[in-house]
This record gives C-alpha cells, sequence and structure tokens, in this order.
C-alpha cells in the first residue's frame, strides 16, 4: 500500500501553533484538499481528530480512520464507512485495508501516529509544505525518538510569492542516512 504523510512545517520544524488552523498558506491548504480528493482512506491520530472534528465534512468516498488508545470511547460518534476509530497497531491497520481493496492512504498527524507509522516502516511518501515563519515551540512532525532514515527529494515547488515550499519525498528503509 502507498502510505503518504501529509504534513505542513514551520521552517524550525513545528506543525502546530498552537493548532494548524490560521497559520498555513491558502496554497498548502489548497495542496492538502487535492491530497485528499485523491486517496480513498485518510488516517490520524485522537489529538488531530480533537482538533478538526468540528470542521470534518464527511462524505461516502473518503472513510476517516482515528488512531486512540480508547476507540469505545468514541463509537457514538462513528459513522460507518465514513469515520472509524481504532487501536489496530499501524500493520495490522494496513493489512485490513489492503484486504478490503484500499491500494493508497494519507497520513495526516500527529506526531505520535506519524511515528508509529515510521517505525513499522509503512511510510512511502512525504509530501511537506515549509511555510516561512518559525515557531521555537510547538509539535513536531513525529515525536522525539532517534531516527535515521534516508528521503530521496522527488519535487520541490514554491507555492507562493512568501516563499512556501511542497518538498515531495520518498523513503528508502533499506538505506539509512551516511553522517560520515
Amino acid at each position: 500500500m502507498r502510505i503518504i504523510l501529509v504534513m505542513v512545517s514551520s521552517v524550525d520544524g513545528k506543525t502546530t501553533h498552537p493548532t494548524i488552523h490560521g497559520w498555513s498558506s491558502a496554497e498548502d491548504q489548497e495542496h492538502f484538499r487535492t491530497q485528499k480528493a485523491e486517496h480513498p482512506v485518510i488516517i490520524m491520530g485522537r489529538k488531530t481528530y480533537d482538533t478538526v472534528k468540528q470542521e470534518l465534512q464527511l462524505n461516502s468516498k473518503t472513510l476517516r480512520i482515528v488512531m486512540t488508545k480508547q476507540p469505545k470511547a468514541l463509537m457514538t460518534e462513528r459513522v460507518p464507512g465514513q469515520l472509524e476509530f481504532t487501536d489496530e497497531s499501524p500493520n495490522v491497520l494496513v493489512s485490513r485495508l489492503e484486504r478490503k481493496g484500499y491500494t493508497s492512504m494519507l497520513l495526516v498527524g500527529g506526531s505520535e501516529t506519524n511515528e508509529a507509522f515510521l517505525k513499522e516502516k509503512l511510510i512511502t511518501d512525504c509530501f511537506i509544505t515549509i511555510e516561512p515563519t518559525f515557531f521555537g515551540t510547538g509539535k513536531s512532525i513525529f515525536t522525539p525518538v532517534p531516527l535515521d532514515i534516508a528521503l530521496k527529494l522527488i519535487e520541490t515547488k514554491r507555492l507562493n510569492a512568501q516563499g512556501t515550499l511542497l518538498l515531495h519525498y520518498t523513503i528508502s528503509y533499506d538505506h539509512t542516512n551516511n553522517t560520515n
């Protein structure tokens, strides 16, 4: 399965200030809308869900899955075929989705969910939008853990006059970065 991480970050690597809303550019938001329209599954963590749930526009073409340690506590919010809650590991979840015929999905955060997929070597691509700002504090794309994973830059796009950049990478888990 192709698993695409889509995130927006400040130049200093922060993804929240205090949330995504209000600081990402219109061009990044358009890129995100395009990505959502192209993929039938969107995975997010519970904290990300809590941040965006008031704005979620559910539809029968997109399955949103929220990873949480307590899925039963959120079952009243479940919408069959559109919004699910699970405590499955990323590998188990991906296997289940593949058996249902899915071939791609978006991973949209937060940092703990992103890290869980990366640890299991499941993320195949990253689209990272870099907004020209410094926050100093906030969450990062991944929780702070030692990583040494090589990325290959596929494409760079300047999205606007302010200098917002869109970077597309693929991930190679067989090759780690050499620092020598």
